[in-house]
């Protein structure tokens, strides 16, 4: 069976990085920050558009992200040398950067992939040694990467003020230097940029969506009696990479452990969770699925769930607060008479599942991506239940990101 590949995010990110960056300034603004220096994985990515391999091989650091509350000011980011060539100049970027290079010779000089002379250069090599050479006569490199941050800051005006940091050794590379800087933690102020996507991001969470569910509708082939919750989840995984997505989880029947294998059975009414990321931005679907005929008390939970999620759903606005949306759907069910247990909780979706942990009781706001939890708390009803959707918050109310499947699957 035939998949289209989905647009590369090499594309959507080729005129700037995923991050909102006016609800970056604005959240500088708001909380007195001269500015951001950021080194984990998914910082980096969010402020600069780029992952190299090595941050998925567990090294530390291997680039580090300088943004100022000036919105004239480029972004300016500090590598290796190896990281810069092997890694990140293959693609270019129309958006200015400042590169702060360390661990590597002045001008064209570089220490790393020379050329011997032997053959000549492929066209990668020629592109790669240029680039290296370009950013290398903007800014010469340093010897070590503490004075290339060193370095950076005191180029963005960094090296005094208030300045948010999400790591230990940039906290030492400051102190190390003497700077006059207020550090401070760059946790929360980074959660509440992520909250609010940009169009590049919400681009990115469209088709990282729709491959999910996608994914998740083709593993349901896989649903039979005496093939199992393994069976299902490897589908799951491989449909998700077939359509550019990696598999996160998948909760089968309120099942996360992966290596449970339970048969499916005739007459199993079961929920799935399904997430999957793609360019790094999370798909989140939950349904029920039906294998034959369910027990008679799982059709009413089904029932309330939908009208429970629908009224949310048409509901959803700015200004409306995650405990409101949990107060509505709670209050929408009884009101009609079912007495179960569903969460109907809200969280906001995009680099992370959940990307507003300690955030406390958000109000919606114009571009928040979310999810509406709705699984059931109850056991004893003869399966288990779910609905979920990821739904973009616009001016008038909130809009369901892809393909919305019936909120029971039947098999």
């Amino acid at each position: 069976m035939a998949v289209e590949v989905p647009p590369s995010a090499v594309d959507l990110l080729r005129d700037g990085p995923p991050m909102n960056l006016p609800r970056a300034y604005e959240v500088m603004e708001r909380e007195g920050l001269d500015g951001i220096v950021a080194t984990g994985a998914l910082n980096v990515y969010h402020m600069t558009g780029l992952w190299p391999a090595t941050f998925r091989m567990g090294y530390d650091g291997p680039v580090i992200a300088v943004l100022t509350r000036d919105p004239d000011r480029p972004l300016a980011i500090v590598a290796a040398e190896f990281t810069y060539y092997y890694l990140l100049s293959d693609v270019t970027r129309s958006f200015p950067v400042e590169w702060f290079i360390h661990g590597a010779g002045v001008g064209l000089q570089s220490r790393v992939f020379r050329d011997k002379g032997l053959a000549p250069m492929s066209a990668r090599e020629k592109a790669r040694a240029a680039a290296l050479g370009a950013v290398l006569e903007e800014q010469e490199a340093t010897a070590g990467r503490d004075a290339a941050i060193v370095k950076a800051l005191r180029w963005a005006g960094l090296d005094r003020g208030r300045v948010a940091v999400d790591h230990e050794f940039i906290r030492g590379a400051i102190a190390a230097a003497n700077l006059p800087v207020q550090v401070v933690d760059a946790d929360l102020p980074l959660k509440r940029i992520r909250i609010i996507k940009s169009p590049r991001e919400v681009a990115l969470m469209r088709v990282a969506a729709s491959a999910n569910v996608a994914a998740a509708q083709a593993a349901l082939s896989t649903v039979r009696a005496g093939a199992d919750f393994r069976e299902m989840r490897t589908a799951y995984f491989a449909e998700a990479a077939r359509r550019g997505n990696r598999g996160v989880f998948m909760v089968i029947d309120g099942v996360s452990a992966e290596g449970i294998a339970t048969p499916f059975r005739d007459g199993h009414a079961f929920l799935i969770d399904a997430v999957s990321e793609g360019a790094g931005y999370h798909g989140d679907f939950a349904r029920t699925i039906f294998l034959g005929e369910p027990a008679a008390p799982m059709k009413k939970v089904t029932q309330a769930i939908q009208l429970g999620w629908a009224t949310v759903r048409d509901a959803l606005k700015p200004g409306m607060r995650f405990s409101e949306v949990t107060a509505l759907g709670r209050k929408t069910i009884k009101d009609a008479g079912y007495d179960f247990t569903v969460s109907f909780g809200p969280h906001s979706v995009g680099l992370l599942h959940n990307d507003a942990i300690g955030l406390g009781d958000l109000v919606l706001e114009e571009n928040m991506v979310i999810s509406v939890d709705c699984p059931v708390l109850d056991s004893g009803l003869g399966g288990s239940a779910h609905l979920e959707d990821l739904t973009l918050i616009t001016k008038t109310g909130g809009q369901v990101i892809h393909e919305v499947p019936e909120a029971v699957l039947q098999i």
